[in-house]
């Protein structure tokens, strides 16, 4: 890394902003803003951790969305009603077993952080948040949007994502080889497929809550579809190779978004696939090609994507 030497007091504005997000914790917190220095005569804003973005599925409006220095955010969930996002975030250096639950309005204000959790998910009516923990032993729990009523539905680990349903879980089960749905009425839990699947992170629900896109730690991403007779799940491949992870469904059910990180190539980028046809993915236009783009949520009305962002 190169050394940059800045002003004496760009570096205590810098070190003020840290400390304050790095100070004391609440239930809730709010998370600061970003620092600006001058580099060279121009402004650059500091940029150490992993930003949200969003951009206009045209490729058009890029918008940097968190601010906060030495932080690393990731997995974005728009609720139903677009006005907020929820995410997961901790401190650069710690790793993301040290995840919080944040939410903030869509455009990246008021953001506060509501205690332990990874991957969280909206319920369709946008009161309350699914998550997984990484304590011992790891669970999935629900609450209230705003962090309060905490309550333990699954003794297991799972991205889990709330079905547009509304009265389902589904997470990743049995070993990662398959989806489970767990029922809010009566409290069972049942593998939609079984298979030689090694399921990644991130995986998602179409709008009607049929099929569930995800990616397999063996490479490519899949497509599974419920029957809702049998409640059991037919699969098929999207793509056969590279690395695929954290997956969102358009609005119209037609496309999905996911990353992928193709063979050969260096970074993950955002990639656009219509479900039905037999097309190859495209990149999403006017993202960063020398960044690692993931985690990608497509906004309720269908115009936006917001994704996290990693430098080299």
């Amino acid at each position: 890394m190169h050394k940059r030497h800045f002003h004496t007091t760009w570096l205590v504005i810098l070190l003020s902003a840290v400390a304050q997000v790095e100070a004391g914790r609440a239930q809730t917190e709010s998370v600061g803003p970003s620092v600006k220095v001058s580099i060279d005569g121009k402004g650059l804003e500091v940029r150490a951790g992993r930003p949200l973005f969003k951009l206009n599925v045209d490729g058009t409006s890029m918008e940097q969305l968190t601010h906060a220095p030495g932080r690393v955010f990731g997995s974005p969930d728009w609720s139903a009603d677009g006005k907020w996002i929820a995410c997961d975030t901790w401190k650069l250096g710690t790793g993301f077993a040290a995840a919080e639950l944040a939410v903030m309005r869509a455009d990246g204000t008021n953001m506060r952080l509501l205690g332990p959790g990874a991957m969280p998910s909206w319920s369709p009516d946008g009161k309350l948040l699914v998550c997984h923990t990484y304590e011992s032993p790891q669970t999935i729990v629900t609450m209230n949007a705003d962090g309060s009523g905490r309550e333990t539905i699954l003794n297991h680990w799972g991205s889990p994502r709330w079905s547009p349903k509304g009265n389902r879980i589904a997470s990743v089960g049995e070993g990662r080889a398959s989806i489970a749905l767990f029922d809010l009425a009566t409290g069972k839990e049942r593998a939609i497929f079984r298979g030689p699947y090694s399921l990644n992170q991130g995986f998602s629900i179409s709008p009607d809550g049929r099929r569930f896109c995800f990616g397999d730690s063996n490479g490519g991403s899949a497509l599974a579809t419920l029957d809702e007779r049998t409640m059991q799940a037919t699969v098929r491949w999207l793509v056969r190779s590279g690395e695929c992870y954290h997956s969102t469904w358009s609005p119209d059910g037609r496309r999905i978004a996911f990353a992928w990180k193709r063979p050969n190539r260096d970074f993950y980028q955002v990639h656009l696939i219509d479900v039905d046809a037999n097309e190859k993915p495209v990149p999403l236009e006017g993202q960063d090609p020398s960044r690692h783009n993931s985690d990608p949520d497509w906004s309720p009305d269908g115009k936006s994507i917001v994704f996290s962002s990693q430098g080299p």
